[in-house]
């Protein structure tokens, strides 16, 4: 497909750093403008510098000739069911990487996949359909990233790290090298995982105490 305008997927606080993101990787020449969003709220933009055009709520959405669509939404049961939707309609996804992120070229990103500035993406890593890797995380070698997974800011998945779909980080997460994350697992803020996790399990840090 010779694309020629983006539209972004959701209009929330995730959306508004891709706007960003994405004028970075197009005046790089790596992306065509974003031009649209769609979401269930018109005004979702509303206040802040942005003149983006509203194509309606997903469930009205019908694809337009040279429209690649890029995934906006953080919340991976979210990502799942409304890319499930659009799919089905025919749309298509961009996979968006910021120029500053470094990818290994033996490393392989699947479908709608978001990258945002000063990622890093190691050797021979595989990761997923609809993933989001927030600013200045990390993904270690041979790491296997599930579909629709979000990795908040400063996550770092160390070496053979095993991640199933739908897994969700908090802002500052690490886990050790060789440790499975399960399908549908929450991660909390500044957790430091050293043994696998199963399958829709929470896992947290204590917070910070006064001294």
């Amino acid at each position: 497909m010779n694309a020629t305008s983006l539209t972004l997927v959701g209009c929330g606080a995730y959306a508004r750093e891709l706007i960003n993101w994405i004028a970075d990787a197009t005046t790089a020449g790596r992306l065509p403008p974003l031009t649209a969003f769609l979401d269930a709220t018109p005004d979702s933009l509303s206040g802040f510098p942005y003149t983006l055009a509203y194509r309606g709520r997903v469930e009205d959405y019908a694809p337009e000739p040279g429209e690649l669509l890029v995934m906006a939404i953080a919340n991976p049961d979210a990502k799942r069911r409304v890319a499930a939707e659009l799919k089905a309609k025919g749309a298509q996804f961009a996979t968006v990487i910021h120029p500053s992120a470094v990818i290994a070229g033996s490393a392989r990103l699947g479908e709608g996949v978001t990258v945002c500035p000063f990622a890093l993406i190691s050797a021979d890593a595989a990761v997923g359909d609809f993933v989001a890797i927030n600013a200045m995380s990390s993904v270690g070698h041979d790491v296997q990233l599930g579909a629709y997974s979000t990795l908040s800011a400063h996550v770092d998945l160390t070496g053979r790290v095993a991640v199933g779909e739908e897994a969700f980080f908090g802002t500052g997460a690490k886990v050790l090298p060789g440790v499975k994350i399960g399908e549908r697992a929450k991660v909390g803020a500044g957790a430091l995982i050293m043994r696998s996790v199963k399958a829709d399990a929470v896992m947290y840090a204590p917070p910070a105490k006064q001294l």
